[in-house]
C-alpha cells in the first residue's frame, strides 16, 4: 500500500500520488514533492529540527470527528462506513441505525428486557434488524467513506451520483488510478442517447441524438419512397438514386451500431469527467455552506423528466413526419 496515501505536501498542499517523486527531510521526516523542496531549498519545519521532534501530518476532518467519537458509541456506520456526527441516530448517507448505548438501554427497558425480532447479541441498534456489510450494495461500493478520488471525498461523489453509486465509484477509482478510459456500460448500449439524458450529460446526449437522427435519414427517405410506391404513386427518386441511398443506409446502419458501441464503451468515462467537473465547481462555491450536501443531491442524481421529455419529443417528431407524409400524399390525388 502507498505509504503517503491521503497525505499532502506541506508546501503546495497537493495530495501525494504513487507516481510522484517524494523527498523526505532527514531531520524531521517531512515529505515533499521533489520540485517543491527544490524551490524551498530547505525544510519548512526548522523549529522541529531544533527540538528533535518528528513531523506529523495534519489531522483530517474525519480523524478529528473520530476523536470526538472516542469513548462513545460508534459514530461510523457499520454498513457503508460513513463517519457521522456523535449525536446522529441514523447514517446520513444510507440511513442505517448507528450504535447508541443510551438507545440500547432505553430499548431494553421499554421491552421489559426481551429482545425483538432481528436483534442478536451485540446488535448495534436493539430492535432493528442490522443490514450486513456488502461492498456491492453499499453506497460506496467497498471504498472507504473518508477516501478521496482526485482530491474529492467519496462521500461527496456518492451524494452527487445519487442512483447506483456502488457501481460508479469503484469504476471512478479504477479510471483515476489506472488512467483507464473505457469501461463497458450495458445500459448505455441499450439506450444510448436516452441514457445520457438520464444521467444529465446534456451536451453529449444532444450530440448523440443529432448524429443518430442524421444516420437514420437515408432509411427514412427509402421508407417514404417505398410507401408512395405501395400506394401506386410515382416514386420521387430514380432507381439509381435509390440504389445509392440503399448503400448509404447500410453504411449508416453500421455507423449507428458503431456509435452505440462507442457510447457503451465510453459512457462511464464521460460520466466520470462530468461528475468530477461539476462536483469540483460545487465544492468551490458551496463547501462551507450548511446546505452543501443538499446542493450536491439536487444538482446531481438522475433526471427522469429529461427521459420523458426526450420520449415525448421523439414521438411528436414521428407523428409530425407521418402527418407531413400523409398530407403530401393526399395532395397528389
Amino acid at each position: 500500500m502507498f505509504k503517503y496515501q491521503g497525505v499532502s505536501c506541506p508546501y503546495c498542499g497537493k495530495e501525494f500520488k504513487e507516481t510522484d517523486q517524494i523527498l523526505i527531510c532527514p531531520d524531521c521526516g517531512a515529505p515533499y514533492h521533489k520540485q517543491c523542496i527544490e524551490k524551498l531549498g530547505q525544510c519548512m519545519f526548522q523549529d522541529l529540527h531544533k527540538t528533535g521532534e518528528s513531523w506529523q501530518p495534519p489531522k483530517t476532518a474525519a480523524q478529528e470527528a473520530q476523536e470526538r467519537c472516542d469513548g462513545m458509541a460508534s459514530c461510523r456506520c457499520s454498513r457503508c462506513g460513513t463517519l457521522n456526527s456523535p449525536d446522529s441516530l441514523f447514517c446520513e448517507v444510507c440511513g442505517t441505525p448507528l450504535n447508541r448505548e443510551d438507545r440500547a438501554e432505553n430499548s431494553e427497558q421499554s421491552t421489559g428486557g426481551f429482545r425483538q425480532f432481528g436483534e442478536g447479541q451485540g446488535s448495534p441498534f436493539p430492535g432493528v434488524h442490522q443490514i450486513p456489510y456488502n461492498p456491492y450494495t453499499t453506497p460506496f461500493g467497498g471504498l472507504g467513506a473518508d477516501e478521496e478520488i482526485e482530491e474529492i471525498p467519496v462521500k461527496d461523489l456518492a451524494l452527487f451520483v445519487g442512483q447506483n453509486p456502488h457501481y460508479f465509484l469503484p469504476k471512478f477509482k479504477e479510471m483515476s488510478t489506472r488512467n483507464k478510459f473505457s469501461s463497458w456500460n450495458w445500459a448505455a448500449f441499450l439506450l444510448d442517447g436516452i441514457y445520457l439524458f438520464y444521467r444529465k450529460m446534456w451536451g453529449w446526449a444532444a450530440l448523440v441524438t443529432v448524429i443518430s437522427l442524421l444516420l437514420s435519414a437515408p432509411s427514412l427517405i427509402i421508407f417514404y419512397n417505398a410507401l408512395r410506391y405501395n400506394m401506386g404513386l410515382d416514386m420521387l427518386i430514380t432507381q439509381n438514386t435509390l440504389v445509392v441511398l440503399d448503400n448509404m443506409s447500410n453504411v449508416c446502419y453500421i455507423l449507428s451500431l458503431a456509435l452505440r458501441l462507442g457510447v457503451a464503451a465510453f459512457a462511464n468515462r464521460l460520466y466520470k469527467d462530468t461528475v468530477f467537473r461539476r462536483v469540483k465547481k460545487l465544492r468551490a462555491e458551496n463547501q462551507d455552506s450548511p446546505d452543501y450536501s443538499t446542493i450536491l443531491t439536487a444538482k446531481g442524481g438522475v433526471s427522469k423528466v429529461a427521459v420523458i421529455i426526450y420520449v415525448v419529443v421523439m414521438l411528436v417528431l414521428s407523428f409530425t413526419m407521418s402527418f407531413t407524409m400523409i398530407s403530401a400524399i393526399s395532395q397528389l390525388y
